[in-house]
């Protein structure tokens, strides 16, 4: 898995889905694909944009705080901010200057804010479930009611209910009656200390609602939701819809936090739509 250190201090990790030519320039459209927060990273995105890699060069990062990329111990340092300016370096270091910005929750609201702040670096965006608003005061108890997971080192209780949480019960019993496939999503999570996933933690559930900002978007924005979602719930999605001027929107009915896991092809089918109309 390739990396990239900026300033001579700062690690992101990477790796890109599909194969570049053999020969010649590479003409596919740059695709920045970004994981959710918490305890996922870019190994949880890989199959998201698999057919079509054929125009697109689908570059998937680790954001900061997640995978392989560098850990930090304050809130401040997981700011959108700092992960947007990241990852605009590690861009810089690949030649790219503009791309097709988008990835799933956390993902999808970074590039959003990315789309916001550097419009000249986004050339449209693909949103799914990502949430410019602040926690419901649900998603705060929740949180405050499995922070000790943490506190005491046991991340796997952490990552068990996140699980449940966000995709339900049934998907975490799947998880953990393939043993294998568990611990592999799990290890990650090791590479914190208690500290720096407290950090990682605590500036999800303390953002604030920017949702406003995204009404100067002037690129084409796709907005996928699941309809039983719970942050954003589909109220909050269509409402961020009608605040974008032309964006695209469809609601997956049935849907959860992730639809692009329980209802891949439908998810899939309409990326492909809004590909088509962006002619890429």
């Amino acid at each position: 898995m390739p990396e990239t250190v900026l300033g001579g201090e700062i690690r992101v990790a990477w790796r890109e889905v599909g194969k570049a030519p053999e020969s010649g320039s590479d003409p596919r459209t740059p695709c920045v694909w970004i994981h959710g927060g918490s305890v996922e990273d870019s190994s949880y995105v890989v199959d998201d944009l698999a057919p079509f890699t054929d125009r697109l060069r689908v570059l998937c990062p680790d954001v900061r705080g997640h995978g392989r990329s560098q850990k930090f111990e304050r809130v401040e340092e997981y700011s959108y901010a700092a992960k947007s300016g990241d990852l605009q370096g590690w861009l810089d270091g690949l030649g790219v200057a503009r791309a097709i910005w988008g990835g799933v929750s956390m993902g999808g609201a970074l590039s959003l804010w990315t789309a916001c702040e550097a419009p000249g670096r986004v050339r449209a965006v693909i949103s799914i479930s990502g949430p410019p608003f602040a926690p419901p005061a649900a998603e705060k108890a929740y949180y405050a009611a499995n922070r000790h997971w943490i506190e005491s080192g046991r991340f796997e209780g952490y990552f068990d209910a996140n699980v449940e949480r966000r995709m339900g019960a049934e998907a975490l019993e799947r998880l953990r009656a393939r043993p294998e496939r568990y611990a592999e999503l799990v290890a990650p999570m090791r590479s914190h200390s208690i500290a720096s996933l407290l950090a990682l933690l605590d500036e999800t559930y303390a953002r604030g609602d920017w949702s406003r900002r995204c009404e100067s978007l002037r690129c084409p924005v796709l907005l996928i939701g699941g309809s039983e979602d719970r942050w954003p719930t589909r109220a909050m999605t269509e409402g961020l819809a009608a605040r974008i001027p032309g964006a695209r929107l469809h609601i997956v009915e049935g849907g959860p936090h992730f639809p692009n896991r329980t209802h891949r092809e439908e998810v899939q089918g309409v990326i492909r739509e809004f590909l088509d109309e962006l002619a890429v």
